[in-house]
């Protein structure tokens, strides 16, 4: 179905209830709403809905033409930091065409436009990002998504804003090349080296697709790249993170032990794997200098109650509150038994003397349903 809605001529898109701008809004809004952000969360929501989904905010359809098990997806997601005593809350998204099925191309032609709106509003610094613009430009029919971004947003507006560029921009066999070339671009060239000796597995599995960037002028902001955990073992992961520290290689193993109801042999179940994702600031220039480990916990967790229950022991009181209810308004009316756990992955920092905040990623639809639930 292609959609008939179209933005408007000031360039901002509607926030009805019929466009993903609409969806977004209403799910920022909900979201902060819950964790009590306070009054100006809706209006900082509002700009930046306008900011991020300028040019398709109108579409109700992705029309893709991708594998079955993303159709009828929107092309975004919510996430919360559980830190103490606000969370944050982030929405990442994929940029569509104005119309009609998306291309890489597509998305990296309004992912630059949001870009540069974020910078004219002092939200974003590109300066990192223009530098890497040839490397990542999509230019192979392999291409995976051209360009992804996120946010947080705070009553006081957007923040936090990340680019996510498609390491497999010029084919699925030159990747590992161009994620290289970046790091040695950025300055972190002795890192990449380190990676190629300490995660040779990990480099070979460059997947998820991502290379992502913080847009902030700041010695911490982050360089990060995705890799494949393939280990079918608590101890094979352990192996591989210890080469990063010994805390790494603990606090993996106690979110294993924690949080998948089959503890660390949910790793032997086959479906989606876990993603280790390598994070580099300019502390992390001869290694990376923190590693986040991504747990795709409705997965390995179905069931509502059992997710709450297992998110005691990273979660605060008052935020466990807050999720179980948000885990009664977002359970289908018509769901048969136990409600399902709203959150598909759960992550959190390894390299840390104390336990970093945990962050959960829930999908648009599930925050949709429950922003709808409570009107």
């Amino acid at each position: 179905m292609t959609a008939t809605a179209r933005t408007p001529e000031d360039g901002h898109p509607p926030t009805g209830p019929d466009g993903y701008a609409g969806q977004a809004l209403r799910g920022l809004t909900y979201l902060g709403r819950l964790f009590d952000l306070g009054p100006r969360l809706p209006g900082a929501a509002r700009e930046a809905v306008q900011a991020l989904f300028a040019g398709w905010g109108h579409r109700t359809s992705r029309e893709i033409d991708e594998p079955r098990a993303a159709r009828g997806q929107a092309p975004f997601e919510f996430s919360l930091v559980l830190h103490e005593p606000d969370p944050e809350v982030r929405i990442f998204l994929r940029p569509l065409a104005p119309e009609g099925p998306t291309t890489a191309a597509d998305s990296w032609e309004q992912g630059w436009r949001a870009l540069r709106a974020l910078e004219e509003q002092g939200a974003a610094t590109l300066t990192r990002a223009d530098g890497l613009r040839d490397l990542f430009r999509p230019r192979s029919d392999r291409a995976a998504f051209g360009l992804c971004i996120a946010a947080t947003v705070r009553p006081t507006g957007i923040t936090g804003v990340k680019a996510y560029f498609d390491t497999m921009a010029a084919g699925v066999d030159d990747n590992r090349r161009i994620v290289g070339e970046a790091m040695q671009r950025l300055g972190h060239g002795t890192a990449w080296h380190w990676l190629r000796d300490n995660d040779p597995a990990g480099i070979t599995h460059l997947i998820p697709a991502f290379l992502a960037l913080d847009l902030a002028d700041s010695p911490q902001a982050r360089i990060k790249f995705y890799t494949t955990v393939e280990e079918r073992s608590g101890a094979a992961l352990g192996s591989r993170l210890d080469r990063l520290s010994p805390t790494a290689r603990r606090t993996a193993a106690a979110l294993l032990d924690t949080l998948p109801a089959d503890g660390p042999a949910a790793l032997t179940a086959p479906g989606t794997r876990p993603t280790l994702c390598w994070n580099l600031t300019d502390d992390g220039r001869e290694r990376p200098d923190d590693a986040t480990l991504y747990l795709p916990f409705h997965r390995y967790t179905p069931a509502g109650d059992e997710a709450l229950d297992r998110l005691r022991t990273y979660v605060p009181p008052a935020h466990l509150h807050r999720l179980a209810g948000f885990l009664t308004h977002s359970t289908p009316d018509d769901a048969p038994g136990p409600a399902p756990n709203p959150f598909h992955w759960a992550a959190t920092k390894l390299h840390r003397p104390a336990p970093a905040p945990l962050t959960l990623y829930a999908p648009a639809a599930v925050v949709d349903r429950a922003s709808r639930a409570v009107g």
